[in-house]
């Protein structure tokens, strides 16, 4: 027989491969791991959950508190704006101001360029007159027809004509525009309501039943409950905001 040649006899085979303890020790490990990766992305989206609850929650407060206190800044308690029982905060909220800029026209309208929020609205809103003597007197807008006016219009101005039932002033200077409306709590969202309309929602229904306005010294509080569902997740049930109103100037004759 040649060296190196192989002799024969009994072969010696080895099987690749696992035991099936070894098997069973592979699939423990792999359901402990699976298991622990599982708790740890469970944990993570937890805390992502909540860290999103708790910034829609502060979104939401801090919509209600730039709403109502943009809103009562121009006004004054009982005249501009009042506290029902029922916790709702009705009030006359300011849009806008529109400068007289030109001889009246036929029947009382008068040339105006026009700066706010928004475009007024005949029929729903109100204005506050200022006269050359330097009384304010109270009036309804009957007319708006945005249209090359017989005056000139500063940045951020648009000129129109405009029209207004009531006393009024028979030698205007400028106009102050007010529109009535309400904020209130109502099935889980702070919302808006213009004049007699519906109440709009301005954020997710976020707020418990508890939520309301209040009158305060000074000023107006706001209480903020969280929702059922939400307080395990913000971490607090309430919350309190104090809205400090400096009393103006009185204007005379406003109705």
């Amino acid at each position: 027989m040649r060296p190196g040649a192989c002799r024969p006899g009994r072969a010696d085979f080895r099987v690749a491969g696992f035991t099936l303890l070894e098997l069973l020790v592979v699939m423990v490990l792999t359901g402990l791991l699976l298991g622990s990766v599982y708790s740890l992305l469970s944990t993570l989206s937890r805390g992502v959950a909540q860290g999103m609850d708790r910034w829609d929650r502060m979104e939401a407060e801090r919509t209600v508190w730039i709403s109502v206190e943009r809103d009562l800044r121009p006004g004054l308690p009982d005249r501009d704006w009042q506290v029902t029982s029922a916790g709702v905060l009705r009030l006359r909220a300011f849009r806008g101001v529109a400068r007289i800029c030109g001889e009246a026209g036929s029947a009382g309208v008068f040339p105006v360029a026009w700066q706010g929020e928004r475009l007024p609205v005949p029929g729903r809103d109100s204005l506050l007159v200022l006269g050359s003597d330097g009384g304010w007197r109270g009036a309804g807008l009957t007319d708006w027809n945005e249209n090359d006016a017989a005056c000139t219009s500063r940045p951020g101005e648009r000129a129109g004509w405009m029209e207004w039932s009531g006393s009024g002033s028979r030698s205007p200077v400028l106009v102050r525009l007010f529109e009535r409306g309400s904020y209130s709590f109502h099935a889980g969202a702070f919302r808006y309501a213009r004049g007699g309309g519906l109440r709009q929602p301005l954020t997710p229904e976020l707020f418990g039943s508890d939520s309301r306005f209040e009158l305060a010294p000074g000023g107006l509080r706001i209480r903020m409950e969280a929702a059922e569902e939400l307080v395990d997740l913000v971490g607090t049930r309430e919350r309190e905001i104090r809205i400090r109103v400096d009393p103006g100037p009185e204007e005379d004759g406003v109705p």
